[in-house]
């Protein structure tokens, strides 16, 4: 290479640097632009997302009606909100939602809600079903039969009593609805009519409030026992009958699942159940205390002298005892006895049984009456037909 080229090649180095340097800066003028775009971006956002997650007016006391309709999708509902100037922006609104997991939560109804509530709110109210009440308020406790939810419906106004008997007695009209219903067996709503907190409003049909229980029902039902019924391949009705028992005789949650599994035992080895609160359903009038004579009654709730599950339901199961008769514990017992403070004592033989009971009846009704009680019972259900 000759000494030209090295003299033309040289002047080249500087021009090339500098071309790289300002490609550098080029470059960083673009990265902080964006950079502030970005930020402002950020803070616009945050901006937005802040001012219109809050209420429209804080200082405001009035509120109004907004009716949900079934099956509204989350941007509907923010359509609707908007609309009546209860949010600030959709958008946000949706957001919200979004960010927390529950859209799919959210639940038709009728509700109040004011403009001095922020979205946070609103929608918690939606998500946990704060419907608007304006109805009767009616309340049916767990463990209750038919014959008295009706006669409390009827003593609310709530309809006539004639016509709740009819449909009562009728549940092939419901089965459309309801098709549990159409389980040839199931021949009155006892056992369906769900315990829980409901309002009707002054002109509710009479087949529009069992529908309403019924759904309830169906609705626990479906959510919360069906899966172990299938599980344990039960049979729907059965469990239903297994729940009411359940229901009626435990006074602890934590015994339910227990007892349930009792009963299932004895069922297994061709016992009979010899349930005091099933007998007293077949009774004309219940009880405080059921005596020798009751227990000689022919009714096909005397399992006493019958052997299986009586033939209906004996009361409105709630979900936890219908839980309970899905999912029973697996237990060597075979008796209990509920003691005067409400704790159970559990027994894997007669004898052991026998010492509990002793116990109770003296705590219960003293040594005399006890004594009367034991000879009465033991008059009646031998050991030996205990165990048969």
């Amino acid at each position: 290479m000759d000494k030209k080229t090295l003299k033309r090649k040289t002047p080249n180095k500087p021009i090339k640097k500098s071309k790289k340097r300002r490609r550098k800066v080029n470059l960083l003028k673009i990265l902080v632009c964006l950079l502030v775009l970005i930020v402002l971006f950020s803070g616009g956002s945050y901006y937005m997302m802040k001012t219109g997650s809050q209420p429209v007016d804080p200082n405001t006391k009035e509120s109004q009606l907004v009716d949900i309709p079934e099956g509204s999708s989350v941007k509907s509902i923010a359509s609707l909100l908007k609309e009546k100037d209860l949010i600030k922006n959709k958008r946000v609104f949706v957001k919200n939602v979004r960010d927390t997991g529950k859209a799919e939560k959210i639940k038709a109804g009728k509700y109040k809600l004011s403009k001095n509530m922020d979205n946070d709110k609103i929608i918690d109210k939606l998500v946990r079903g704060q419907i608007y009440q304006d109805g009767v308020k009616f309340t049916i406790p767990e463990g209750s039969i038919s014959t008295d939810i009706v006669a409390k419906l009827v003593a609310k106004g709530l309809g006539q009593r004639e016509k709740f008997v009819d449909l009562y007695r009728n549940p092939s009209k419901f089965a459309d609805k309801f098709p549990f219903l159409k389980d040839t067996r199931i021949a009155t709503l006892e056992g369906f009519l769900y315990p829980e907190t409901y309002y009707f409003k002054k002109g509710t049909s009479e087949k529009e409030i069992f529908e309403k229980m019924l759904s309830e029902f169906s609705r626990v039902y479906k959510a919360s026992v069906e899966p172990a019924v299938k599980k344990n391949n039960y049979n729907f009705y059965d469990t239903i009958i297994m729940a009411s028992i359940v229901e009626k005789e435990a006074v602890n949650d934590e015994d339910r699942d227990i007892i349930a599994g009792i009963f299932y035992n004895r069922l297994d080895k061709k016992m009979r159940l010899q349930s005091d609160a099933v007998l007293q359903y077949g009774l004309p009038q219940r009880k405080g205390r059921v005596l020798y004579s009751d227990l000689k009654v022919e009714s096909p709730y005397n399992l006493y002298l019958n052997k299986g599950l009586p033939p209906t339901p004996v009361a409105s199961p709630g979900k936890k005892s219908m839980v309970a008769a899905a999912n029973p514990k697996k237990t060597d017992y075979l008796y209990f006895v509920t003691n005067v403070n409400g704790k159970n004592s559990y027994s894997k033989t007669f004898e052991e049984h026998k010492v509990s009971a002793d116990k109770y009846r003296k705590e219960a009704y003293g040594e005399q009456d006890a004594k009367a009680a034991q000879k009465s019972k033991e008059e009646s259900t031998t050991e030996k037909s205990s165990k048969n």
